[in-house]
């Protein structure tokens, strides 16, 4: 069982929709997935075949009845394993002899996982993080993301116009201050010749979209929204940008990989760990538009460098980041933890607290 308890669309809820339709065409597992209602997202999984339940989310139905159906749900299916997406649904996972593994895809607060007798992280600094707060490394594993756009999930959308003569700049991400939406904007009087797309809703639109007007690109610049067509606007684009302050892995960088797509990023944290500078990626410094402009400008005017980076990066998504690779490893992990607690060896966490 996967339980996901967010209204939110953003990275990890689209990660989980990702695995969910994976598991789902998976003949060996039989899955359930527990999700908040929230049609959109019902339809995606409907699209992918993945068998789901709804809790209601309703002014008097929510508090009624979204605790009891949880633990209905929880008690009626009998999962042997149950992972957690996202920390309410780690709080909230009812009283279960399931393995419990809470998955992490950022610097969480621990204290959201008391319930959870196993952690999946993304990135190794992750691991480092739970342990220097606690858990025990036996308790931890290290799985990272993958980075096809599955069809299924894809929702159809009219293609953005791009001026004859444009090369595409593609960005990803919510409309955020971690997102650095700002500092590629600031970039594009200096990257002529080219239209943004930019991919994401958030609070900051109307102040990126002042801020395109005051430097003179308003009309080089496309706020496209929500988007569930992420293939096709890979399939636009030239470049692919993504110039976060802070993030802890970037699926936009496995995905550009995926899509054999130029990957231009900030040298945050994540992107700093997936991308050898020069080799299947370019990089530049938190928050330097000027280095920005000059890295999507030089894979612009050299197309063996644009080529040589998007094929090197598409070896290592297909040797470490693809779809098979990464169910792989949680599926062996979901098997040896559910032997483990068949077995006269299993205990729980003692962080954790369950008993």
């Amino acid at each position: 069982m996967q339980i996901l308890l967010s209204q939110s669309q953003a990275g990890a809820e689209t990660y989980f929709e990702k695995v969910a339709a994976a598991i789902a065409q998976d003949p060996s597992i039989t899955q359930k997935v527990v999700i908040e209602a929230l049609p959109p997202r019902e339809r995606r999984l409907d699209n992918a075949g993945v068998d789901y339940f709804t809790l209601p989310m309703g002014k008097l139905s929510k508090p009624l009845l979204y605790d009891w159906k949880l633990k209905s749900i929880v008690r009626n299916f009998k999962p042997d394993l149950i992972v957690t997406w996202v920390n309410r649904a780690s709080r909230k996972c009812p009283p279960t002899s399931a393995v419990v593994v809470g998955r992490l895809g950022g610097y969480y607060n621990l204290k959201n996982y008391q319930k959870c007798d196993h952690l999946i992280v993304n990135t190794q600094d992750l691991v480092r993080h739970v342990t220097d707060n606690g858990w025990s490394a036996e308790h931890v594993s290290m799985i990272s993301n993958f980075g096809e756009l599955p069809s299924r999930l894809s929702v159809p959308a009219p293609k953005p116009e791009i001026p004859e003569g444009h090369r595409v700049l593609l960005a990803l991400g919510r409309l955020h201050e971690k997102k650095a939406h700002d500092t590629l904007i600031k970039a594009l009087p200096d990257i002529p010749d080219t239209t943004l797309l930019i991919a994401g809703i958030g609070e900051l639109q109307e102040q990126l979209e002042q801020l395109a007007e005051g430097l003179e690109v308003g009309d080089r610049v496309q706020f496209l929204g929500l988007r569930k067509d992420i293939q096709e606007l890979f399939d636009l684009a030239d470049v692919c940008v993504f110039p976060s302050r802070f993030e802890p892995l970037g699926n936009v960088v496995l995905e550009a990989w995926a899509t054999r797509t130029p990957i231009v990023a900030a040298a945050s944290q994540g992107p700093s760990w997936l991308i050898s500078h020069e080799e299947n990626g370019l990089l530049f410094e938190v928050d330097s538009s000027p280095e920005c402009a000059r890295a999507v400008n030089r894979v612009l005017a050299d197309e063996d460098l644009a080529q040589r980076l998007a094929e090197h990066g598409h070896q290592i998504f297909l040797e470490r980041f693809s779809k098979d690779v990464i169910v792989g490893q949680y599926k062996a992990l979901f098997q040896s933890l559910i032997d483990n607690r068949n077995s006269a060896s299993f205990t729980r966490n003692q962080l954790g607290g369950q008993t």
